[in-house]
């Protein structure tokens, strides 16, 4: 539950400190200079020693289609997951800004117990995110964002390992 709380104050702190493109040189309706951003999860990756990482390709003016992967330990249990996930971004300028997103993939559930029950199922969810692009090339992605996902078991699971938040905060590279 801590690492939780503080990737929600680590995307707060992002989202209030950093500056936004619009605000220090004006808006800009130029297409990003690249098509694809590939980026990783360094709180995750260092605090849990979990990997969580995303590719996400320009697919129009405003909508991307990506992938992402992500390993990590909720509530005693260990998840695993492989998703496709759809942005479109309200500024119209794909890669960056505020964007709001569908999630859909797999899912696999490892109980911490004695008897080593896995389970299988599909998830669905939303997220709201924030992406800035920064440096001269505007190549370094950062990422904040927050939503949320069901998941859809072929078995009966207790409620609290069927729906997950999803923080999302993370630098990548633009190319």
């Amino acid at each position: 539950m801590r690492a939780g709380l503080f990737a929600a104050l680590a995307c707060s702190l992002i989202v209030a400190v950093v500056p936004t493109r619009a605000a220090a040189q004006g808006f800009s309706d130029e297409p990003v200079g690249f098509s694809r951003i590939v980026s990783v999860n360094p709180v995750l990756l260092v605090v849990r020693g979990s990997l969580a990482a995303d590719i996400e390709q320009r697919v129009g003016p405003s909508v991307t289609l990506g992938a992402s992967f992500a390993n990590f330990n909720f509530s005693n249990a260990d998840y695993l997951t492989l998703e496709g996930r759809a942005r479109y971004y309200v500024s119209g300028r794909a890669l960056d800004g505020i964007a709001v997103g569908t999630v859909l993939g797999f899912v696999r559930l490892s109980e911490n117990a004695d008897d080593g029950e896995n389970s299988v199922g599909m998830n669905l969810g939303f997220t709201g995110e924030r992406q800035w692009l920064l440096g001269a090339e505007e190549r370094v992605a950062v990422t904040a964002g927050a939503g949320a996902t069901r998941i859809f078991f072929a078995e009966d699971r207790p409620a609290f390992r069927s729906v997950l938040p999803i923080l999302r905060l993370s630098v990548g590279w633009g190319f």
